[in-house]
């Protein structure tokens, strides 16, 4: 067969999934009884069930899921490498983003920790195998890029999720990302200028923060005319309704952290803002030490604050901003974010078919997810659902189980350097390096001491993009502090892959800048 020929139908999975179908299309149609016909790595046909089906398909799987069909789950704030690491005891509550990594406990408990988990090729590799199956066990399919660094050079990372900075289809634009605030800095303009002109979404950490320093970081994009269509502004939260209205106009977006936001800074968006200068905005976890675990809990602070701030947010227009218009904010509104023929075969499957299907997804939990499938791959999802998609025997699925409901993960993926690492394995080698990080850090530097005068190849590491380089120093020390490896902690927690445990509610009622109402109401959604 010639190397360019297409496939043979039959050699392409194809395969049927039946239940109630939420399309998020431009009309936003639900199918009450529908099938999503999928080949490849794409959707065929997204149909009523019950007529004939196209001759290719009438040997496939026909899965009768029992549950609600969605578009795959787009989380475009996430610094997932961090997401190994449990909730943080915010000390206080803190008005912009240069404040609070200069706190002594950020260092030892949050910088520290993850620079030693990063830097070496085991934990790394366990750290970016354990996150991406913490992402799809909740039903996200894309989120920002995780970056490593192989053999001395750096690469984003290739994975069982899609990657907003590298996503594996010629047809979806790569974003890119900027963490570090921007000052007025000629040359650092100019460079900011360039990478609005060179990428269809250019996601930028823009007013994190609730005072004049938080402001200032967006009056200085729009004194120098950086506020442009690419512009997706990461919290967004310092700025005020004339800010809103002018990335409206210029057809900027925002992503909204809006846990985040709380934990850290005791407020968030104004949601009335928000919506009536009429901006595409889409939802983001930001990190677990001071954000949602996974993206349906990030959708159930949104709807608990918007009911706190009187606003009428509808259950569909969350849903609509960690699907199509987060594929919107992303420049993929062709081909992901909805389900109808010829779109890219990325789908979550809720338990359940009865009652509003918008508020059935923001009440899910990650019992619920039934089925995860990303470029027509089943990656994760109940056990019964994911045999009869398993078209690749030489690579079985792992088996897990979240509240007495057996799940299986199925994680191969071409090309990908850690296809010899299990979810399972990977959490065990974690919580081992984690119970005594010290000692982990001695041990792997004398290891790779002995690769490196071996010959051996630069190790599998991590490359950490939420390590503020402008804080300002508090102390004498304070700005070698967060690089002295010697002062991280001897013992800390992983952070469990689902949302509760009478760990998390813990330290989720000593969070001071939360108010008690959304400390009940998760602990509500989660009984």
């Amino acid at each position: 067969m010639n190397a360019g020929a297409p496939e043979p139908t039959e050699a392409v999975p194809h395969y049927v999934l039946e239940g109630r179908v939420v399309t998020l299309n431009s009309g936003d149609e639900v199918i009450e009884r529908g099938r999503v016909l999928v080949r490849g790595s794409r959707i065929v046909a997204v149909e009523p069930s019950g007529g004939p089906l196209p001759e290719a398909f009438r040997s496939a799987p026909t899965i009768d899921t029992g549950g609600t069909l969605y578009p795959g789950l787009i989380d475009l704030h996430n610094h997932f490498v961090y997401d190994v690491l449990t909730l943080w005891r915010v000390p206080k509550r803190y008005f912009n983003r240069t404040q609070w990594p200069r706190h002594a406990e950020y260092a030892t408990r949050i910088s520290l920790p993850i620079r030693v988990l990063a830097g070496h090729s085991p934990s790394a590799r366990a750290v970016v195998r354990y996150i991406e199956a913490k992402a799809l066990l909740a039903g996200t399919t894309t989120g920002q890029g995780i970056r490593t660094r192989v053999s001395g050079g750096e690469a984003l990372f290739r994975g069982a999720m899609r990657n907003v900075e590298e996503p594996r289809d010629d047809h979806l634009p790569a974003g890119s990302t900027r963490v570090m605030d921007l000052h007025d800095d000629a040359e650092d303009i100019e460079s900011f200028r360039d990478a609005l002109k060179s990428r269809a979404a250019y996601f930028y950490h823009l007013g994190e923060g609730v005072d004049d320093y938080a402001h200032r970081r967006y009056a200085d994009l729009a004194d120098h005319d950086l506020v442009q269509p690419s512009l997706i502004g990461i919290h967004s939260l310092g700025l005020q309704r004339p800010d809103l209205d002018r990335m409206a106009a210029m057809g900027a977006k925002v992503v909204w952290s809006p846990f985040s936001n709380l934990l850290l800074y005791g407020q968030t968006l104004h949601i009335a803002d928000l919506l009536g200068a009429g901006v595409t905005f889409s939802l983001g976890c930001d990190w677990s030490p001071t954000g949602s675990k996974n993206l349906l809990q990030e959708l159930k602070v949104a709807r608990h604050e918007a009911a706190r701030q009187g606003v009428s947010l509808s259950s569909k227009t969350l849903v609509r901003s960690v699907t199509a218009d987060a594929a919107r904010v992303t420049g993929w509104q062709t081909q992901l974010g909805t389900l109808r023929a010829n779109a890219l075969a990325d789908l979550l499957v809720i338990a359940g078919t009865d009652g509003d299907p918008y508020d059935a997804l923001i009440s899910a939990t990650e019992k619920e997810v039934r089925l995860v499938v990303v470029d027509g791959v089943a990656r994760y999802g109940d056990r019964a659902l994911m045999e009869p998609l398993a078209f690749d025997p030489g690579h079985p699925s792992e088996p897990w189980t979240v509240d007495g409901v057996e799940k299986a993960f199925s994680l191969w993926t071409d090309d990908s350097p850690l296809n010899d690492v299990g979810f399972e394995a990977a959490r065990s080698l974690l919580e081992e390096a984690m119970a005594d990080l010290p000692d982990f850090r001695r041990r792997m530097e004398r290891e790779e001491r002995d690769q490196l005068r071996s010959g051996a190849p630069r190790p599998f590491e991590l490359v950490l993009d939420n390590e503020p380089q402008d804080v300002v120093a508090s102390g004498p020390d304070a700005s070698t502090f967060v690089t002295d490896l010697e002062r991280v902690a001897g013992r800390i927690t992983l952070d469990a892959p689902t949302v509760g445990g009478p760990d998390y509610w813990e330290l989720l009622s000593s969070q001071i800048n939360l108010d008690d109402t959304l400390k009940q109401q998760l602990r509500s959604d989660y009984a």
